[in-house]
């Protein structure tokens, strides 16, 4: 098995969020929805989240982003927005995806993502991570 079915496998069976799987082991869980999980990964695993395989409930621009940043290899998602299998599949990164949509929702379900918003001008991992985290900070 590979480490992208590893990764998607573990994600359905274990009611997670984002697995990140790579050398056929499991380097980082989570049940935590939003963006908050693959911005800690990022941060916590850094440079070994090179040729890693990541699977995530819900991908757009800014998990997106972040994967590219971290030199991931291959992604799958549930549902992924339209920016996000751009920005993806123009970095060259392997992706699988059950559902796609115009943009993520945020959780009233009634406009965009705030994190979508942040980074729709933003095309760099490193000054979205800066975003974020001032972002994350501020809601807590």
């Amino acid at each position: 098995m590979n480490d992208l079915d590893l990764a998607k496998r573990t994600l359905l069976a274990g009611d997670y969020a984002l697995v990140i799987a790579k050398g056929g082991k499991l380097l980082f869980t989570s049940r935590e929805t939003s963006i908050r999980p693959i911005y800690q990964a990022v941060q916590e695993l850094g440079e070994s989240l090179e040729g890693a395989s990541i699977a995530d409930k819900v991908i757009g621009k800014a998990a997106a982003l972040f994967c590219i940043l971290g030199r991931v290899k291959s992604v799958y998602a549930a549902l992924i927005s339209e920016i996000a299998i751009e920005t993806l599949q123009a970095a060259g990164i392997e992706l699988e995806f059950e559902e796609s949509c115009p943009y993520i929702l945020n959780r009233s379900r009634d406009g965009m993502c705030p994190i979508e918003t942040l980074a729709l001008d933003v095309d760099d991992g490193n000054v979205l991570l800066e975003k974020v985290g001032r972002f994350l900070g501020e809601i807590g």
